[in-house]
Order: structure tokens, then C-alpha cells, then sequence
């Protein structure tokens, strides 16, 4: 079941996904982040699309297929992999991320959804790239509702085995740096930040710990 309540997506920004991803050509491509999670748990409300991918793309070819069907702006992009547009005023960016799938993508509603585990392990790897952003650690919160930090620990230690595991947690308990004002997420209820920041050391301390 997806949560399609217009406080957690747009009607419009749900149909774009769809329309996007019914284009046979992007097949291979998968709603990740924020709006991915959203849409599985409706936790808060999330306004952009990320598409990713393990297959490279030419983004000059990307741009001309997308441009048959929508209104596309062309914000930045490489000559392959990356591409940041605005389709139709909504913010969709496409991304190679070559990393190994912990589960396969689901499909819903003609919308292809990277699974929670994978979102926990890319949401992990955001805030070690930066910890700035407080809607990373929201999520984290919430996905702690429906997995142990020890099993997301797993889950980014599968997805990015290069890394060091240890980063995790200096990352994980580190809040300084967080800005509420960077990209605010919307809740439906008031989450402060103490609470958060009180829940994932509780899960620090005890990996094993399911938040009810």
C-alpha cells in the first residue's frame, strides 16, 4: 500500500512518477530518497522525485526522451549519469548509483520503489556525507520503527562495502551540524529535534532495539 495522502505527495507529483516511469526506456530506473520513503510509510511530506539506476545513460539522449512527453529544464548535467531537471515545475534528478541492490526494487502502482532497506543504507550514507540536512535524520528515526540499527548497519556495510562500519556511528551521533532551516521537512505531527537526537542514542546504545 502506498500512502498517497496529498499531505505526503502531490496528486501531481505522483502522476509525473507514474508518467515517467511508464516510458519503457526507464525501465531500469527507481524511486529512491525522501519521497521513495515517504511513499511506503507516510512519515512526512516529501516534494521532489529521485530516479536512480546501475546502468549508465547518455543524458543527452535522456533529455530528448523525456522531452517527447514533458516540459523539461535542465538544471545541471554530465555528459552521462547525472541528470538535474524540473519536469513540468517538479524538481526530478537521474542518478547512476552503481552500488549492490540489498533487495530488488518493488513495483506499485506503475511506481518502481527501491526497497527500505536500501533507502536505509543510502540515507546512512547521506548524513556521513553530510549532516547537515535534519530530514536525513528524520527518516532514520522513523526507519528505526521498522529496523534495528544494528540490521541498518548491515544493510550499509552490504550496499557499501568500501566503507568503514565505524563511521556509522560517529556520524549517526553527531547533530552539531544539522541546519532546521536547510530543506525543513513537513511533518504531520511536531518531531523536535532532542526527541530525534534521544532516539537514535538509544539505538546507538542498543543496537538490537525496535522503536515501537
Amino acid at each position: 500500500m502506498l500512502y498517497k495522502d496529498p499531505f505526503v505527495i502531490h496528486p501531481d507529483t505522483f502522476k509525473l512518477i507514474q508518467r515517467i516511469q511508464a516510458i519503457p526506456e526507464l525501465k531500469n530506473f527507481y524511486l529512491v530518497g525522501g519521497t521513495s520513503l515517504a511513499l511506503q510509510i507516510g512519515h512526512r511530506n516529501s516534494i521532489d522525485i529521485d530516479l536512480f539506476t546501475n546502468v549508465i545513460f547518455e543524458t543527452s539522449e535522456l533529455i530528448e526522451l523525456l522531452r517527447e512527453s514533458f516540459k523539461v529544464e535542465v538544471a545541471y548535467q554530465k555528459s552521462t549519469n547525472n541528470l538535474f531537471t524540473f519536469i513540468d515545475n517538479i524538481k526530478t534528478d537521474f542518478i547512476r548509483h552503481d552500488y549492490t541492490l540489498i533487495k530488488q526494487p518493488q513495483i506499485e502502482e506503475g511506481i518502481t520503489l527501491l526497497g527500505l532497506e536500501d533507502i536505509a543504507a543510502m540515507k546512512v550514507n547521506a548524513i556521513i556525507n553530510s549532516g547537515k540536512r535534519l530530514k536525513d535524520f528524520v527518516d532514520i528515526y522513523f526507519l528505526l520503527e521498522h529496523f534495528s540499527l544494528n540490521e541498518i548497519i548491515s544493510f550499509f556495510e552490504t550496499k557499501y562495502p568500501h566503507m568503514n562500519p565505524l563511521i556509522v556511528l560517529k556520524s549517526l551521533s553527531y547533530f552539531n551540524d544539522i541546519d532546521p532551516e536547510m530543506d525543513p521537512p513537513k511533518m504531520k505531527v511536531k518531531l523536535p529535534i532532542s526527541k530525534i537526537q534521544q532516539r537514535i542514542e538509544q539505538a546507538i546504545i542498543s543496537g538490537n532495539k525496535l522503536f515501537p
